[in-house]
């Protein structure tokens, strides 16, 4: 093995591999593929790391000194997207920079808390996670995460073109060509696509149309010095210098997440939205659904410096073959598997994506890299159309939730994305990919028998749809997802 900047690399393979999208999924496959031996190059549309973590003007080689960034929005990753961060040591270091050690908590409209506790892996201690070596931060801030990546990629030396859409990919049973829309061409053994849900640059796979969910977010972002002195919305800061809280607001079909920190509020800053909201707007939305908010709450909309994000919700159905059929070019992240947020899945499981990857290319190797493709999909596909699932259930669950039942008991009840499970946050994607290659590879290429085991224990999967999920809930009957396999820790 070499070492550069701390991280060993394995032997090369020889292999080349370009990785279209500089997202969280698209950087982190490029470590991880360039970790197991592969020699990289990744390609972004855009031009610089923006407020949301798209990247949209060219970035220096230098370090970017981040005291002047505006944030961008807020994404989960619990510990089984970051079992590699030990190999990379000065990126681990930066990840510990900045962490969140959130409270999660339920409260009534009225300012009255019914529940306070933390995420299920820090109840149940570090050790029995997935990343033992890591201090989870419940929450990452988007730019600064996909920054630590990029920093990465940089130090290792793995070239990150900026400016450069790939517009299209021809494959042959030798390898792939990628093209760009300014003309440049870049020849390899296998095309990762992680360029996001609405990616139009490989059109045969994962080709489920792209649809309006019928949900909306609403999102803004300050700095905690924008809330004046003395006013009832300050009484929600008090303990955040000791204590950063993660609040959730239940009401009649809402939900309403404050994210407080000694440095950011919750959210996304407006940046170049069109689609933008008064604060006013919003407020006279919290009172149709309830007239009886915290007046605090209702101080702090009104002191939001900005317009607030009207951010509609994109869907795309579960679909099962995320590789084209020669298995030179594979999907990852929100181009394969898309996530509402009340999942709290969407960024980890991108991580996931590429930690499996990179080591069925490693264990694949050159000659074997379009059946490599084919065992990461298969790995997987089920486990992550589950977690899609689960964000409809726990986007019913938050808005209709039975508050005098939890408040009667905290210590048993848990809803929507306060309940994941061990099979969730103790799944290590690297150690899975190792032991079930040989077995998956032998059904793709023999049909022997394979069943997948980083699903709930016991539980038996079934496609569904946004449909059947819309239809379900319209008939008012009650999902099994939950129920379906061991959901507890």
């Amino acid at each position: 093995m070499s070492v550069i900047n701390g991280v060993e690399r394995y032997p090369s393979l020889g292999l080349k591999v370009v990785v279209v999208g500089a997202g969280v999924g698209g950087l982190m496959a490029a470590l991880e593929c360039w970790r197991k031996g592969c020699d990289v190059i990744v390609l972004e549309r855009a031009n610089e790391i923006s407020v949301l973590g798209n990247l949209t003007s060219k970035r220096p080689e230098s370090h970017r000194d981040d005291s002047n960034f505006t944030p961008g929005d807020y994404f989960t990753i619990p510990p089984s997207g970051v079992t590699t961060l030990k190999y990379y040591p000065t990126m681990h270091a930066d990840y510990h920079k900045d962490v969140y050690d959130c409270s999660i908590s339920i409260w009534r409209p009225n300012g009255t808390c019914v529940k306070r506790t933390f995420p299920e892996w820090v109840r149940e201690g570090r050790e029995n996670t997935a990343a033992p070596d890591v201090k989870i931060s419940f929450i990452k801030r988007r730019p600064v995460y996909t920054n630590m990546l990029l920093d990465q990629c940089v130090r290792l030396g793995i070239p990150v073109h900026f400016g450069q859409k790939a517009d299209k990919v021809t494959e042959s049973d030798s390898g792939v060509v990628i093209e760009t829309k300014t003309g440049e061409k870049y020849e390899a053994d296998v095309c990762l696509s992680g360029d996001g849900i609405g990616s139009g640059f490989t059109p045969d796979i994962c080709n489920a149309p792209v649809l309006e969910s019928g949900y909306a977010a609403a999102r803004a972002a300050f700095p905690r010095d924008v809330i004046k002195k003395g006013s009832p919305a300050e009484e929600l800061l008090k303990t955040v210098d000791e204590q950063p809280e993660f609040r959730t607001y239940l009401g009649d079909d809402l939900h309403l997440i404050l994210f407080l920190t000694k440095d950011w509020s919750d959210g996304n800053a407006a940046e170049s939205w069109h689609n933008l909201r008064d604060p006013e707007v919003c407020i006279k939305q919290l009172y149709e659904k309830a007239d009886n908010w915290d007046p605090a709450v209702i101080d702090f909309f009104q002191q939001i410096p900005e317009k607030i994000v009207d951010w509609g919700l994109r869907w795309r159905d579960p679909v099962e073959q995320w590789t084209s059929n020669g298995g030179r070019i594979a999907k990852l992240g929100d181009a394969a598997h898309a996530f509402l947020p009340t999942a709290g899945n969407g960024a980890v499981q991108a991580c996931e994506d590429a930690v499996t990857i990179g080591e069925c290319l490693r264990l694949g190797g050159k000659e074997n890299a379009p059946w490599a493709t084919k065992v990461y999909n298969k790995l997987r596909f089920q486990r992550t159309s589950i977690l899609q699932q689960s964000g409809f259930i726990n986007r019913e669950e938050l808005h209709h939730a039975d508050l005098n039942a939890i408040e009667a008991n905290p210590d048993v009840k848990d809803i929507g994305f306060f309940k994941g499970g061990k099979w969730v946050w103790a799944h290590n994607p690297e150690t899975y990919a190792t032991e079930k290659y040989d077995e998956c590879l032998s059904h793709l290429q023999k049909g022997t028998p394979f069943v997948n085991t980083n699903l709930p224990p016991g539980h038996m999967y079934n496609p569904w749809t946004m449909a059947s999920e819309n239809e379900r809930m319209a008939a008012q009957l009650p999902s099994n997802l939950k129920t379906n396999g061991y959901w507890g820790v």
